[in-house]
């Protein structure tokens, strides 16, 4: 794909095709060197000028769609041959990573990803070790849901894919399934996930798949793991799942209600046997 590269030869005061030589040049001295995208700090060295002027020219392409601003300070080119440049997006992982690193790509869209499902949902999982003020958010148009993470849960059970210069991290098919049993909603709710864990049985192991359950210490989905296994008629009684006191919800996002299973210390507020 290519993006906005300017090499002008007119006047001062010339148009073409709704952009004057001014801004051209400027577009030409902001991206020419392959930059996909510029903050206001940069624009400003970049352009010989104020902050405040720069973000006052940024904030101008972008309202006439020669950029798409991603969030306040922060702007993307707009790929020369877009067919729709007002309403061009770029690709959701790269724009998340550019924005919310260190993170990961997680839940349902990690799952997608690894064919673990062919549910589509219109949110991208996002993981992240930044500060999270709102869980729903939007980066030019994409739609996110975005969770924080302590930062050693981006040192293990992740995968990478390059997405233009950036190489994007998101959870492998094992700590994708481990995720989703902590937060059942991340992954469509506790029968998608149970769906999800059944298919990524078929190329994992049962000892895979405890193991990283284990590694993010959380007792309420190593129970839910250990349910839903045996629903799913595995073997698991050689396999050490250590239970923590207290009954849990099978699915924290139902109302609780349902019948109790001492031996896993839950409630069975979903019924996964249908």
């Amino acid at each position: 794909m290519k993006y906005w590269i300017y090499i002008v030869d007119m006047s001062p005061t010339q148009d073409a095709g709704g952009l004057s030589a001014t801004s051209r040049r400027e577009l030409a001295t902001l991206f020419g060197t392959g930059k996909r995208t510029v903050s206001v700090d940069e624009a400003a060295i970049a352009l010989g000028t104020s902050r405040v002027k720069a973000a006052k020219r940024l904030a101008a392409l972008a309202s006439r769609g020669w950029l798409r601003r991603i969030r306040r300070g922060l702007y993307l080119a707009v790929p020369a041959d877009a067919a729709a440049p007002s309403t061009w997006s770029e690709d959701a992982w790269y724009l998340a990573d550019l924005v919310w690193e260190p993170c990961y790509i997680g839940g349902w869209t990690a799952a997608n990803h690894w064919s673990l499902t062919d549910q589509v949902f219109r949110s991208t999982v996002i993981m992240t070790a930044n500060r999270v003020r709102r869980v729903s958010q939007e980066l030019a148009g994409v739609a996110y849901l975005v969770h924080h993470v302590p930062p050693a849960s981006l040192e293990w059970g992740l995968a990478a894919e390059w997405r233009h210069e950036r190489r994007v991290q998101l959870s492998n098919p094992e700590r994708t399934v481990a995720d989703l049993l902590t937060r059942p909603e991340l992954g469509g709710g506790i029968r998608h996930t149970m769906e999800i864990l059944d298919t990524a049985m078929l190329d994992t192991s049962v000892t895979d798949i405890v193991d990283a359950v284990k590694r993010l210490k959380h007792g309420a989905a190593l129970k839910r793991l250990g349910y839903l296994l045996e629903e799913l008629g595995y073997s698991i009684d050689a396999i050490d799942l250590p239970m923590s006191s207290g009954v849990v919800l099978l699915d924290p996002a139902v109302p609780a209600g349902g019948p109790r299973s001492p031996k896993w210390g839950l409630r069975v507020n979903v019924d996964v046997s249908a």
